[in-house]
């Protein structure tokens, strides 16, 4: 017996229908990946969120220490400063001291 119209277009639609719930299937499939790949990238977020704030308080913790060289370093330089300022006095006056040691020698030896 051949199929009636009636049933034939039942057959199709029930393969639509079929095709429509395959369909239905493979997007539920690609949502759970989707939603799975989301659910990774939530996680590696918060593992770098955790990574940068331990890396700015180790920054925190270098730019105290090199803040503190650089007021050593800067008081190296003045200590420096006033090391040969005082060094010049003290050279002048013995310097000065010398030159009139030897003119009070020269003077007693010229006198004689």
């Amino acid at each position: 017996m051949a199929p009636t119209s009636v049933e034939r277009t039942l057959g199709i639609l029930l393969a639509k229908v079929e095709g429509i719930e395959k369909s239905i299937a493979a997007g539920d499939q690609h949502r759970a990946i989707v939603h799975r790949r989301v659910d990774d990238l939530v996680e590696q977020v918060g593992e770098i969120s955790t990574e940068v704030a331990t890396m700015k308080a180790d920054v925190i913790d270098s730019k105290k220490i090199t803040d503190e060289v650089k007021q050593w370093k800067q008081r190296g330089i003045g200590a420096l400063f006033v090391s040969g300022v005082a060094g010049t006095a003290l050279g002048g006056a013995v310097v000065g001291f010398i030159v009139s040691w030897w003119d009070s020698i020269l003077r007693v030896l010229r006198s004689a």
